[in-house]
């Protein structure tokens, strides 16, 4: 096992953890505050030590959260790139999971670029770039859970560019496994809206209450699917399967693909969540990077644009939302590039907490380090 250190600083924060009933606003029952204050960035050495002990740092960025069981899996992509050098080098998708928003643990890389034998080239040497896992019960009530990755390669006419596909595991931790053989979305659905060949970049599931389930995506421009309730194909997708079970002669000709118009300054990086029957889309607006979100009623729009609530940050010109509840409280995982030797390409994952106003609005997020 590998684990990161205590990096997180709340007052009061046994009797959060102990607290199960939590009043509208974020505070428990017994007014016991939630935790206010993280000794940002959360994620900062790759060692075997349980303790503060330093040990090598590791970059990320990208954070997908996904919440079961009282736990915390928060995946980060891993940048790998080399001090000076202005490009991403990204080449596995790292796990690390808390209970208490207090000791993480490092679960390692737990899916590569190279599990995806469509990705591009022989020596699998392309890009991992942002992604989300969620989790659903099969019909004999088994948990299954999907990694929904954004890599290159996997064009059918042979062009560079991103691809989103999707590995599946009966683990949180993996092995994650395509069980397509092919992407889920690549630049021929998207030719009509946008033309460069990253369009097809950040995928996001929400599945919302009734059970119905959508991809989002995207870059400069956001689209939206309903996705299949085996969550691996698209809604109305046409196939057949060759000897081995892979997919095969792709038809989307009853595929309905969304273009979502009513985001101003929409960069990338969407993320779906409801709360208080409120459904948020939060994303990363303009360039350098700010947080911006929207509201709807519907998990499909329309969506009304609610404003920025994080600016720009120092050092790197991404930041990538991820907002979740986690005991009671709301929070908001990014990226930054706050430590030592950081950048846009050396970036380190964050969490600071959300606040609501009594209308459902979101007020600013405000930025928390013990530094």
């Amino acid at each position: 096992m590998k684990y990161i250190p205590l990096i997180f600083l709340c007052a009061f924060l046994p009797s959060f953890l102990a607290c199960s009933n939590y009043k509208e606003g974020g505070e428990s029952a017994d007014l016991q505050p939630l935790p206010t204050i993280f000794d940002n960035p959360i994620i900062r050495y790759d060692t075997e030590d349980p303790t503060n002990k330093i040990g090598d740092i590791i970059y990320t960025a990208d954070p997908a959260v996904m919440v079961k069981d009282d736990t915390v899996y928060l995946y980060s992509t891993h940048d790998e790139q080399a001090l000076g050098t202005n490009d991403y080098r990204m080449y596995d998708y790292r796990l690390w999971t808390s209970s208490d928003l207090i000791n993480w643990e490092n679960k390692g890389a737990v899916l590569r670029y190279s599990d995806f034998d469509w990705a591009r080239g022989s020596d699998k040497t392309g890009n991992a770039y942002a992604h989300h896992v969620i989790h659903r019960k099969d019909a004999s009530g088994k948990s299954k859970y999907f990694f929904y990755v954004t890599v290159e390669g996997g064009q059918t006419n042979g062009e560079f560019g991103f691809a989103i596909g999707v590995a599946v595991s009966d683990s949180p931790e993996g092995p994650f496994e395509d069980p397509r053989a092919m992407p889920m979305i690549m630049l021929e659905e998207t030719a009509q809206y946008k033309d460069h060949s990253w369009r097809n970049i950040d995928p996001a599931v929400f599945i919302d209450d009734d059970g119905r389930a959508y991809l989002y995506w995207g870059n400069k421009q956001l689209w939206w699917v309903e996705l299949e309730n085996d969550l691996i194909h698209l809604k109305g997708e046409k196939y057949t399967l060759d000897a081995q079970g892979k997919m095969q002669n792709r038809d989307l000709s009853n595929v309905k693909i969304n273009a979502v118009k009513t985001l101003p300054n929409f960069e990338e990086a969407p993320y779906v969540s409801k709360h208080n029957g409120i459904y948020y889309l939060v994303y990363a607006a303009g360039f350098p990077e700010s947080i911006a979100y929207a509201t709807s009623k519907s998990a499909t729009g329309l969506w009304k644009y609610q404003g920025v609530i994080m600016e720009p940050l120092p050092g790197t010109s991404t930041i990538h939302p991820a907002m979740f509840e986690f005991k009671g409280g709301t929070f908001l995982a990014y990226h930054n590039a706050d430590l030592p030797d950081g950048g846009s390409y050396r970036r380190s994952v964050a969490i600071d907490r959300v606040y609501f106003n009594k209308d459902g609005t979101i007020k600013p997020i405000v930025r928390t380090s013990k530094q």
